[in-house]
Order: structure tokens, then sequence, then C-alpha cells
């Protein structure tokens, strides 16, 4: 969905920088907030859909990707979650 705002734009960008950087803030935006973190962790394994979304063939050609990219940004969610958690906890 990214490439009908931005056509030209390198497929690397959303996949190493723009999607573990979401994935980080919704980690630390559900343990601010004391949201549920399965939640969270459901957005993070949609993130991938971002990139590869831009039609049905392409999501159905790249579902692999979609799985395997979306399992990392849910281990980089609860990560970034586990550790604001325990920040958050000292400070109070």
């Amino acid at each position: 969905m990214i490439y009908w705002l931005f056509p030209k734009l390198n497929p690397l960008l959303p996949t190493f920088i723009f999607c573990p950087i979401l994935a980080i803030l919704i980690g630390v935006c559900f343990a601010y907030f004391k949201g549920n973190i399965y939640l969270g962790l459901i957005l993070a394994l949609l993130l991938p859909l971002i990139f590869i979304a831009t039609n049905l063939e392409t999501i159905a050609v790249n579902i692999d990707a979609w799985i395997l990219y979306g399992f990392i940004y849910v281990i980089i969610t609860f990560v970034a979650y586990k550790m604001a958690f325990s920040q958050l906890g000292k400070s109070s």
C-alpha cells in the first residue's frame, strides 16, 4: 500500500527501516498505556502488509514473506514491550 503513495520507493526501506521502527513504537506505546500486548502483536503481524499489499496477486505470491517478516516484527514488538514495561516498573 505504501507504493501507491511512493511508487519509486526502494523496497528495502520499509522492510528494514520503517516497519521495525513502527514495531518498536507499538511495543513502547502498549507498555506505556498498559494496553493488551496481544493486540499490539496482531498489529505487528500485519505490518508487512504495508509494503506487500499492492494487490491480491502480490499478497498470494508473498505470503511466505508476510509470515516471516510478520513474526520478526512480532518479536521486535514483544522485546520492546518487555524492555519498556520493565523500565516503567522501575521508575514508579
